[in-house]
């Protein structure tokens, strides 16, 4: 049996402030878009978690509330991390640091609406 990773789903509390962030300020490119779940180009997927079917199923073992936030990092890159930095300032992106040098590239990190975070790097 050989398995394939096709998506990284993010289970939201509310996908329309989701597909918003990651549509309007990220700029992520839609792939698919069937409502309470979106696919983004990456194949990064957003999926409301009151919504996930079959929900009688679900509801035993998914709840509202954290997902796994404290331990998922959304790495991200863009071509010029400083303007990055400073239009999601000024959207109001809730930032957890400043632009910092690692030695394999610069990042910096913030926060999505259900508080996961987001890694920004820009590659070398």
């Amino acid at each position: 049996m050989q398995l394939k990773q096709i998506d990284t789903i993010l289970m939201v509390q509310n996908i329309d402030v989701s597909k918003r962030f990651y549509s309007e300020i990220l700029k992520l490119e839609n792939l698919h878009d069937w409502g309470a779940m979106v696919v983004y180009k990456d194949r990064l997927a957003l999926h409301q978690v009151d919504l996930l079917q079959p929900i009688e199923e679900t509801g035993n073992f998914v709840q509202a509330g954290v997902q796994g936030r404290a331990n998922v990092v959304i790495y991200l890159q863009s071509d010029n991390l400083d303007d990055c930095f400073t239009f999601m300032k000024s959207a109001g992106v809730s930032i957890v640091h400043e632009i910092i040098t690692l030695p394999w590239e610069r990042i910096f990190r913030a926060y999505d609406p259900d508080g996961y975070v987001l890694e920004i790097g820009e590659p070398h």
